[in-house]
């Protein structure tokens, strides 16, 4: 449960979901590729996670899953993950640009989720290979005490840590995941193969609920001025972030409000991963995404 799936808490607690007939039900993980399983066996109707190697292998397999609306890219200045290195080093000057990487210890949660690409792009900015750097895979709270107490001197982060990071002085924002790679598809919403099937008019309405929910963020925590509390008591409720002081120093996820697909990101996410042989062979994503429900939903609701 984070902040990427805002849309989807935002629709739930205003009663959206309720208002076109649907009843939630909420099952966690702890990652967005051990839903997979779940869908794939109709367990679960509807997926939200980031992309990753193994949401692309398990298409490749056969698993008949569809990806049927965007949710989060790394839109300007709504790059709610980024690049943090250690505060000593970027005041005493010892990383100026991305070649002064070159030696320096950088955590990362996983090399094939939805951070691994920027983590390439760091690399390939400075003229650096893998072995150039000493890599370690932590968990997001770990990554800031780590920095704090200098066992690693830079992390690929997300938001509340990257906040987190920077209360405690144990970390600069260094790169915004916008400026490493621009727009780049981070969560998609992934539907099992049954439940269109068995129920296609749900499948239309839980997408005209969830744009509703995303809109309502777009325009009040992304582009409103007024007083976000209600927002930010929405996302507590919800999340593991409960503290609502730590909202206004956060920066928000580039949610799109639209169900936006950048099929152009998923193409190049897959190509790395496959070139690095994290994938067997390539997904066939002209199949695998399906987004006559979402046209359907914007058509229900903007009456087009």
């Amino acid at each position: 449960p984070t902040v990427a799936n805002a849309g989807i808490y935002v629709a739930h607690a205003r009663g959206y979901f309720q208002e076109e007939g649907i009843e939630v039900h909420f099952e966690k993980f702890d990652t967005g590729e051990r839903t997979i399983p779940a869908l794939a066996t109709g367990q679960v109707d509807v997926g939200a996670g980031g992309v990753s190697a193994g949401m692309f292998s398990a298409i490749a397999r056969g698993l008949q899953l569809k990806i049927v609306a965007g949710m989060t890219q790394s839109q300007p200045g709504f790059a709610s993950s980024a690049f943090v290195v250690r505060k000593d080093l970027v005041d005493s000057g010892r990383v100026r640009d991305f070649a002064d990487l070159r030696g320096l210890r950088i955590a990362t949660p996983s090399l094939t989720s939805a951070l691994g690409p920027y983590f390439y792009r760091i690399l390939d900015r400075g003229g650096l290979m893998e072995a150039d750097v000493e890599t370690s895979l932590l968990a997001f709270p770990d990554m800031v005490v780590a920095l704090g107490n200098g066992v690693i001197d830079a992390a690929l982060m997300t938001e509340p840590f990257v906040a987190y990071a920077r209360q405690t002085g144990a970390g600069e924002r260094w790169k915004g995941a916008d400026e490493l790679y621009p727009n780049h598809q981070i969560t998609v919403m992934l539907y099992s193969p049954e439940f269109p099937q068995r129920a296609p008019e749900a499948a239309v309405r839980w997408l005209v609920a969830y744009l509703r929910g995303a809109r309502d963020y777009y325009r009040e925590v992304l582009h409103g001025s007024g007083d976000k509390t209600a927002m930010y008591r929405i996302l507590a409720e919800y999340t593991p972030i409960k503290d609502l002081a730590i909202y206004p120093a956060m920066v928000p996820t580039g949610l799109e409000p639209n169900g936006g697909l950048n099929m152009a990101s998923l193409e190049g996410d897959q190509a790395l991963w496959v070139a690095q042989g994290h994938i067997p062979q390539r997904a066939d994503l002209e199949s695998a995404v399906d987004l006559q429900y979402l046209q359907a939903a914007r058509r229900l609701l903007d009456g087009q």
